[in-house]
């Protein structure tokens, strides 16, 4: 081969090595300074309405069927549904229930295989734990908690309490919290509300008061069309995990936090809400994509 052929022939590789870096990192390079690059593949959860990740059951408030427990008034003989120790309360069936009444030093507890569902109906519910979260979910597929048209709902733990659950309503299963009544959650141990995996508010009236987090889902925290007002020393709002997200959606949201207003490490999208939102530090945490209203 003589020198010009060989020379062409470099030129050529150079050409279509420089072709291939380019589109390989078209996607790094289109990204605006301050976000983080990510797949396709991820992108797809991140945008449009996959990333609310939204089913049936979380629009579900209808309780036609569903069990009574009232808690002022346990009945023992209902055994394979529920069973009491004190003012304890452990559900260990899947199904719908309607809970009413008052536990003043005691708490509910779903504890079902991790392929059930069950939906909780709170009809006027008072819950005061001395122990541990006043509503633990130790397991489950999906705890879906109704406020009930009408109702005024009130958790709280206690600051001395012990435990691992560092919430008022502490699940270890995806929690969604739904219904025109309204429910109040009174953190004073640690955090309000808080869910290891995923955290959906639909349609619904929450107050939460925190020593810790206001509302913490370490999964995604999605807040759909709902009235909600935070008081905390901690984050208002916070997902944190390695695909962890918050994104507000219409409805209502005041803040008052001693940290961050909201945070998430990997995507925070706000729209058509109404905010009133104040922090100590930055009102809004995000190092990954932001996809904030005016004025944000």
């Amino acid at each position: 081969m003589n020198t010009k052929m060989i020379k062409r022939v470099i030129m050529y590789a150079a050409f279509i090595l420089t072709t291939l870096l380019l589109s390989g990192c078209g996607e790094i390079l289109q990204a605006s300074v301050g976000t983080v690059a990510v797949s396709e593949e991820n992108q797809q959860d991140f945008y449009g309405e996959s990333r609310y990740e939204m089913t049936d059951n979380d629009y579900n408030t209808k309780e036609e069927d569903a069990l009574p427990i009232d808690l002022n008034h346990l009945d023992e003989e209902m055994g394979e549904y529920y069973t009491c120790y004190g003012e304890n309360v452990t559900i260990h069936k899947a199904g719908d229930y309607v809970i009413s009444g008052t536990l003043d030093r005691g708490s509910l507890k779903i504890e079902v295989f991790d392929d059930e569902i069950v939906h909780l109906f709170f009809n006027n519910v008072q819950i005061k734990s001395q122990e541990g979260a006043a509503v633990f979910v130790e397991n489950a597929a999906k705890v879906i908690l109704t406020a009930m048209e009408g109702t005024e709902n009130v958790l709280s733990d206690t600051t001395k309490r012990e435990g691992i659950q560092k919430a008022c309503i502490f699940s270890n299963s995806d929690l969604t919290i739904n219904g025109s009544g309204k429910i109040s959650v009174y953190g004073y141990h640690a955090d309000a509300v808080r869910s290891k995996d995923r955290l959906k508010i639909v349609n619904t009236n929450l107050y939460a008061k925190a020593k810790e987090d206001g509302i913490r889902g370490n999964d995604g925290v999605i807040i759909y069309d709902s009235a909600v007002e935070v008081e905390c020393e901690g984050t208002g709002i916070i997902s944190n995990s390695d695909k962890d997200k918050v994104v507000l959606q219409g409805g209502s949201c005041k803040v008052i936090a001693g940290i961050n207003a909201i945070a998430a490490n990997q995507y925070v999208s706000i729209h058509d809400s109404q905010l009133d939102l104040y922090s100590v530090l930055e009102t809004v945490r995000c190092n990954g994509i932001r996809e904030l209203q005016e004025g944000l």
